[in-house]
């Protein structure tokens, strides 16, 4: 059981019975916003339907019940249990109308997110665009990217005008220095060209 008053525009005041409660719920809506406040009031079953006065300090609610009358303030958004009996004379009576509405119905229950679809695969010899950047053919050991060039056998690095070369592993792996100088020495070289050392027995390094 339960009754429904307007208690200004945009403010509706719910009064419902539920066991031996009293539960009053406040719905304030505004422009774009809607604030809800519910207080429950031990009262014990009614014996008549509630009234609602419009008093100088707000509104009084007055629940008759098996245990004598009971009394809620509610002023502006604020409600609060009477422990005495309020001044009602003077007080204009506000219409009360018996209602199956739940103020405050539950919220519908999210949708499952759908699934992503799968990317489609990517065609090694079609350039992927990322924004303004361009990634070119991929081939194996070699990257291009813009205007930046990568190869790794061997090591070679070209951005614009800037280029970097490393040799071959296997010619790295012929390289030999002088102990005396660290000059380079050329491979059947018995001798440093830099400083005249001996050379011959060095072994690769």
């Amino acid at each position: 059981m339960a009754y429904v008053t307007d208690l200004s525009a945009g403010q509706r005041l719910w009064i419902e019975s539920r066991d031996r409660l009293t539960i009053l719920t406040l719905l304030s809506a505004s422009a774009g916003q809607q604030q809800s406040q519910r207080m429950s009031v031990e009262t014990g079953a009614w014996a008549a339907p509630p009234q609602a006065f419009r008093t100088a300090g707000g509104v009084v609610v007055q629940v008759e019940t098996e245990n004598g009358s009971r009394f809620v303030q509610v002023q502006g958004s604020q409600m609060q249990s009477l422990n005495g009996v309020p001044v009602l004379s003077g007080a204009a009576v506000l219409p009360m109308q018996e209602t199956t509405e739940d103020p405050m119905p539950p919220m519908e229950p999210m949708k499952p997110m759908e699934p992503m679809k799968p990317m489609p695969p990517m065609n090694s010899g079609q350039p992927l665009q990322m924004g303004e950047m361009q990634m070119g053919e991929m081939r194996m050991g070699e990257l291009k990217m813009g205007d930046m060039e990568m190869r790794l056998n061997p090591m070679q690095m070209k951005m614009g005008s800037l280029e970097m070369r490393m040799g071959s592993a296997e010619r790295q792996s012929q390289q030999r220095f002088c102990t005396q100088c660290g000059g380079e020495v050329q491979m059947g070289d018995r001798f440093c060209a830099q400083c005249g050392h001996r050379v011959g027995e060095l072994s690769h390094s």
